[in-house]
């Protein structure tokens, strides 16, 4: 067991040092590194999205206490929490640092426009990735859309974007509608 918590941590915390982007840019690692480790299957790891989309806390350490809590009980969320924390924690002191001098801060603005557009592709990746779960069925049919699915993804995307609605409520509606008609 023991062995399961060191790979929590270190597996979190590579994560943690290599991804950029926040909750969204970090997702495709993660969703690498758990399905690719059978921790969990594509389904059960968009469902580990939706609950932490809908929960208090950064996406990124809300999906880390998941996966480590389904993996190893407290224990285990502790362990994917730390590690995936701890990178940050350290880079942000070395980076603070580094900016308080003036070439720091100029070194820094040109790191952070390189990291930027990559992190856009990386996010729409996750959302390409998620999207192709979600809203295409397989089976013994063969491949439809889910066309109810796609009705209110684009139904939530307007709701922010054009009526400025906030993301919470949206979440939360859409929580309690599942709950209540979803089979």
């Amino acid at each position: 067991m023991i062995s399961l918590y060191l790979e929590l941590f270190f597996v979190f915390a590579m994560i943690g040092l290599f991804c950029f982007g926040g909750g969204y840019g970090i997702l495709p690692f993660i969703q690498g590194e758990v399905i690719g480790r059978e921790w969990m299957t594509v389904q059960e790891f968009i469902n580990v999205i939706a609950v932490s989309e809908s929960t208090p806390g950064p996406l990124g350490i809300n999906v880390a206490t998941y996966v480590g809590f389904k993996m190893g009980g407290i224990a285990g969320a502790v362990c994917s929490t730390t590690g995936l924390m701890m990178p940050a924690f350290f880079l942000v002191m070395l980076v603070t640092r580094l900016l308080l001098t003036e070439k720091g801060g100029r070194l820094w603005k040109r790191f952070t426009m390189g990291i930027r557009p990559v992190v856009v592709g990386l996010i729409f990746y996750a959302a390409w990735s998620i999207a192709g779960t979600v809203l295409v069925q397989t089976g013994a049919a063969g491949i439809r859309l889910d066309w109810l699915g796609i009705l209110l993804a684009v139904i939530g995307f307007l709701s922010v974007h054009k009526f400025k609605l906030h993301p919470v409520l949206l979440i939360g509606t859409a929580a309690m509608l599942g709950a209540l008609f979803g089979g």
